[in-house]
């Protein structure tokens, strides 16, 4: 059972962190930036980027976010794709372009249609004003070719920069900033060229270049720092260098650090839980209970009580309805089934009504039946008499009283002594250690990365696994190994012989227990209809249905009103917008 629990806390908690972030069936990467930066003669610089997008899905538009640092203006900008220019317009019409400006950024953002997958490559070229520092002899450029606030991983980034015109070999420098492993960085008598692979959408890349200031029109510049040197640069760079070297043995030390932490934390998370396991939550034997499956009701447990028993102690709108069906079998109401609804295409749903009896005492129902009775009484008397409607907002505020129903069938349950109070504590306790043990998980992945997140799982898994500690009290797990015992047989149903007597008791407790239509209608297709005796539920049509009928009514009644009833649950997904690239990609900054 510890194993189990473990397991299933584990699975639940990968399963949580492996959701994807990329919004259901659409998703879209950027592989490849190729770069071209060309140094005019009269100081400014042209940037032209190449962006190659891999498409999935549906998108109408994407930008471009440049940082307003690293220059004094910009202008000329175009976006195109192939040889078919956007035009600069305020529509999102497709083949257009916006260019916004806040405080922080240039936002470039253009339009286009896409279904599918597709691979489309888009071009943004702008020009850049006083994006080069200009000393008395020498000249920089040192830019943002790839920035770490993108949202994409790069494959491919390739950069050209180009200088107005050729100069020595020892009159131009380059330094590259970035994963050094990853990049790599020539000069040539006209600039540099650069290759870079496996870029994480956290990494970027700087390069620096130095050049003679003799490349631009004496007449076109002016000198912007009187103060730079080739020297002043080559020490900055230096300096630069002796920082990241220190910041790498800082990072590796509090790496090993941060591993140390991360073996440190799984070992005590592991042993916390094994502790408090041992001590408060190990299961107390019934081996002298049989757990072959069988269909012989182990007692008169209430089907409500039954079912939260074996549901981990929780109730549900199935449990609600083998209430009501129980109410109805010890003759509080009649189930009556009426003419189908027609639906789309011809389909027909079975349609059940409920009645009052008379003369019923309720002196031997429990607060939460006799509560359950009297609101569906008072429902039939203002004509909500469908099975179906019982429960519908509009005639009632369904959620607020289910809430106060459950809270009082849990402390009947609860009352029963089958759960050892003790185990509770532990369970507690367990949550309380674990609960430090994953901010120092987090620390650890801080410090040492992905090898942090393995005591990161474990940590959240055990904590919520404290909820496997709560044992049963000796008597709960004798109570729990018969009911489980007859819920294992109801599934198996047609490998048995049942007593018409006791029939409806058996679909009470299925309904209770949660079983499936197809498992219900198992349990009454192999009996002779006319020893079926069911005073409480009238079919519709014949005096004696078909077993099949009958199979089909029931499973169909146990449906309808656990899917109508409050605390039935919905699924459904929702995806991401349509037509958003995910932001899109930001840009870099010099």
């Amino acid at each position: 059972m510890m194993s189990r629990a473990i397991v299933i806390t584990l699975f639940s908690v990968l399963y949580i962190l492996n959701l994807p972030a990329k919004g259901f069936g659409k998703e879209y990467a950027i592989p490849t930036i190729i770069v071209e930066a060309d140094i005019r003669a009269d100081g400014s610089v042209r940037i032209t980027e190449h962006r190659t997008y891999h498409f999935e899905g549906s998108f109408s538009w994407a930008d471009y976010r440049l940082p307003l640092q690293g220059y004094s203006g910009i202008s000329n900008i175009r976006v195109t794709e192939a040889d078919t220019d956007f035009i600069n317009t305020n529509s999102e019409e497709p083949g257009s372009f916006q260019v916004l400006r806040t405080d922080d950024e240039i936002k470039i953002k253009w339009f286009y249609e896409v279904n599918g997958s597709q691979e489309r490559t888009f071009t943004i070229a702008y020009t850049l004003e006083d994006a080069v520092v200009i000393g008395p002899e020498w000249a920089e450029f040192f830019w943002n070719y790839l920035s770490s606030e993108r949202e994409k991983a790069t494959d491919l980034l390739r950069i050209r920069m180009t200088l107005t015109k050729a100069v020595p070999g020892d009159s131009l420098y380059s330094w590259a900033r970035g994963p050094q492993t990853q990049i790599k960085l020539e000069n040539n008598e006209q600039g540099y060229q650069v290759i870079a692979h496996d870029l994480d959408d956290d990494e970027f890349v700087k390069i620096r270049s130095v050049f003679p200031r003799s490349v631009f029109r004496a007449d076109a510049v002016s000198t912007t720092d009187p103060t730079f040197t080739l020297a002043n640069a080559r020490a900055d760079e230096r300096a630069h260098q002796q920082k990241v070297i220190a910041e790498q043995k800082e990072k590796e030390r509090y790496a090993g650090y941060g591993r140390q932490l991360a073996g440190v934390v799984s070992i005590l998370s592991i042993a916390a839980f094994l502790f408090f396991y041992r001590t408060y939550g190990k299961r107390h034997s019934a081996s002298h209970i049989s757990s072959s499956e069988t269909i012989m009701i182990p007692g008169k447990l209430k089907p409500a009580a039954a079912g939260w028993l074996l549901g981990n102690r929780t109730i549900t709108s199935a449990h609600l309805m083998a209430t009501l069906l129980d109410l109805a079998r010890r003759n509080y109401f009649i189930i009556r089934e009426v003419e189908a609804k027609k639906g789309w295409f011809g389909s027909k749903t079975k349609q059940f009504k409920i009645e009052n009896t008379e003369g019923r005492p309720a002196l031997e129902l429990t607060e939460w039946e006799a509560e359950l009775k009297t609101f569906i009484s008072k429902q039939i008397d203002n004509g909500n008499d469908r099975i179906d409607t019982l429960f519908s907002e509009s005639s009632y505020k369904a959620s607020t009283w289910f809430s106060a129903w459950k809270k009082q069938v849990s402390g009947y349950c609860k009352s029963r002594g089958w759960y050892d109070k003790e185990s509770y504590k532990g369970a507690f306790a367990n949550f309380a250690v674990q609960l430090p043990l994953v901010a120092a998980a987090i620390l650890a992945i801080v410090w040492a990365g992905p090898i942090g997140i393995i005591p990161l799982i474990l940590a959240i898994g055990l904590a919520i696994g404290s909820i496997g500690i709560i044992r049963r009290t000796p008597e709960g797990e004798q109570a729990y190994k018969r009911w489980k015992a007859y819920r294992e047989g109801l599934k198996n149903a047609k490998a048995y012989s049942i007593g018409h007597k006791l029939i409806g008791r058996h679909y009470i407790y299925s309904v209770a227990f949660g079983l499936s239509k197809k498992e219900i209608r198992a349990i009454f297709k192999q009996m002779d209809t006319a020893n079926i005796v069911l005073p409480w539920v009238i079919f519709y049509g014949s005096a004696q249905p078909a077993s099949a009928d009958i199979a089909e009514a029931f499973s169909s009644l146990s449906a309808t009103g656990t899917a109508a009833f409050p605390g039935a649950v919905s699924s459904g997904a929702a995806g991401a917008s349509a037509g958003v690239a995910g932001g899109g990609a930001a840009g870099g900054a010099g």
